[in-house]
């Protein structure tokens, strides 16, 4: 499979620029692909899932400290 890296990153001892076009086997394509770091040789780029709009609920906290050798 001919693969393009849509960024750069360390597979195992490999490192992919972005742009780096290069021939891999089916399996290690397909994962490099499921993780949107490559796309298809030629093949339209991939989607990239939105995590959407997040709330965060933030609560006061105290962490109890204290000297144990009163």
């Amino acid at each position: 499979m001919k693969i393009e890296a849509t960024t750069t990153f360390l597979d195992g001892v490999d490192r992919f620029e972005l742009g780096d076009i290069r021939t891999v086997d089916d399996e290690r394509g397909a994962r490099l692909i499921a993780n949107g770091w490559a796309r298809e040789s030629g093949g339209a780029a991939p989607v990239v899932p939105s995590a959407g709009d997040v709330t965060l609920d933030i609560h006061t906290g105290v962490i109890g400290l204290g000297d144990s050798n009163g």
